[in-house]
C-alpha cells in the first residue's frame, strides 16, 4: 500500500470522528485507565542481506481503543520499506479507515514509514492486546538498524489520548565482516637482507563464505599479499615471509589489512599492528643499545651460542638468534654473526 497524506489529515480525521462519537455515545459504565504499551515485535529481528521480512506493531493493555496514528523511522542505507497493512485488532470490532504511506528517502539518513487507523463504529472500543499494523521491509546493506516509533497516537472514544509508553525495535542485516584478530612478528630484530615471518590471525566474523585479500605491512611498505578464504564464523593464522633486502635499518611498525569487501560496512576492525621489529646489523640478535648504538658484539655471541643447536619449538629457542630465519640456531647462524663481529649502527 502506499499513501501520501501528510500526518496533520490523519489528526484531523481522529478528532472529527471524536466529536461525531462523543455526540452519539453514552457510556454505561466507567472503566480505569490501565498502562498501555505500543512496541514492535520482535524487539530484535536478524536478516541476511537482500532478504525481506516483517515486523509487527503491536499494543499491550489497552482499554477503549477506537483510533491510532505511527511514525517509524528506520536507516534508508540499510533498509528498505516495500508494504504495510492493517493489523486484525481494532478491526476485531468493526469497519476501519486505515492508510499510511513511506518515504525510504525521508532525509539522508532515514526513511520514514507512517498509518493511521480509525474505527468506523460508534460506542466502546476495544480492549486487550493485538496486533495494530505489519510492516515489511528489505534488507539492503549488512549493519544494525533502530526501528524508532514516533508520532505515536492512541485514541478512545471520549475523544482523549490514551496515555502509553512506547519500546522501539532493532534490526541486524548479517553482511560481510572480516577482521584482523592477531599480528604476530616472530622476532623483534632481524638482520639487514634477512628474513622474518610474520603470523597474522583472519576471521570471517559475517555470515557468509567469503575470499578477501590480507596484506602484510612494514609501515607503510607492503611485505607480502594473501587471499584467504574462510566460511562463516571461522579464523585462521597464515605466515608471511618479510624479506628485509632493500629496507634500511630502523624501526617498523608491522600490521596486517584485509581488504574490504563489496557492501562490508564495518571497516574498524580490518587492520591490526605491532611492533616495533628492528632491522638492524646481521647477528645483533639482542637489539641493546651500547653508547646510542646498536652493535654486534659479546653479548650477541654468548646469547647465541646459549641456545645453539635448539630448533623451532625447542624450549629455549630464541628466535632472534635464528639470523638465516631456516628453525634452527647453527653453524651458519654463528658465521653470520662472527662476519658482523664489531660492526655499530648508525
Amino acid at each position: 500500500m502506499r499513501g501520501g497524506k501528510p500526518a496533520i489529515c490523519a489528526v484531523l480525521i481522529i478528532l472529527l470522528a471524536f466529536s461525531t462519537i462523543i455526540l452519539n455515545y453514552q457510556p454505561s459504565t466507567t472503566r480505569a485507565q490501565t498502562t498501555t504499551t505500543l512496541y514492535i515485535d520482535p524487539e530484535l529481528t536478524v536478516a541476511d542481506m537482500g532478504a525481506t521480512f516483517s515486523v509487527n506493531i503491536r499494543v499491550y493493555e489497552v482499554t477503549d481503543l477506537c483510533s491510532w496514528q505511527v511514525h517509524i523511522y528506520f536507516k534508508n542505507e540499510i533498509l528498505e520499506a516495500i508494504e504495510y497493512a492493517e493489523g486484525p485488532f481494532l478491526k476485531s470490532h468493526g469497519p476501519t479507515m486505515f492508510d499510511g504511506s513511506f518515504d525510504n528517502n525521508y532525509n539522508a539518513t532515514y526513511g520514514e514509514l507512517w498509518m493511521y487507523c480509525l474505527r468506523s463504529w460508534t460506542g466502546y472500543g476495544v480492549d486487550g492486546y493485538g496486533t495494530l499494523a505489519t510492516v515489511t521491509f528489505q534488507a539492503k546493506l549488512g549493519g544494525t538498524s533502530p526501528l524508532t516509533l514516533a508520532n505515536t497516537i492512541l485514541g478512545n472514544s471520549t475523544a482523549q489520548r490514551i496515555s502509553h509508553t512506547t519500546t522501539d525495535g532493532t534490526v541486524y542485516v548479517g553482511g560481510p565482516d572480516v577482521a584482523i584478530i592477531s599480528v604476530v612478528p616472530c622476532k623483534t630484530i632481524v638482520g639487514q637482507g634477512y628474513s622474518m615471518r610474520i603470523n597474522v590471525t583472519a576471521e570471517n566474523q559475517g555470515d557468509q563464505t567469503e575470499t578477501f585479500n590480507v596484506t602484510t605491512y612494514a609501515n607503510d611498505t607492503s611485505i607480502q599479499n594473501k587471499i584467504i578464504t574462510l566460511t562463516s564464523k571461522n579464523s585462521t593464522t597464515v605466515t608471511f615471509t618479510w624479506s628485509t633486502t632493500g629496507f634500511a635499518k630502523g624501526n617498523y611498525t608491522i600490521s596486517a589489512y584485509a581488504w574490504p569487501l563489496p557492501n562490508e560496512v564495518n571497516e574498524d576492525n580490518n587492520r591490526l599492528t605491532n611492533g616495533p621489529v628492528l632491522v638492524g646489523i646481521p647477528g645483533d640478535v639482542d637489539g641493546d643499545l651500547n653508547g646510542g648504538q646498536y652493535d654486534v658484539f659479546l653479548y650477541d655471541a654468548v646469547k647465541l651460542l646459549a641456545c645453539y643447536g635448539f630448533k623451532e619449538d625447542d624450549p629455549g629457542y630464541n628466535p632472534n638468534c635464528d639470523i638465516d630465519d631456516d628453525g634452527r640456531i647453527f653453524l651458519y647462524d654463528a658465521v653470520i654473526l662472527l662476519s658482523h663481529y664489531g660492526e655499530k649502527y648508525p
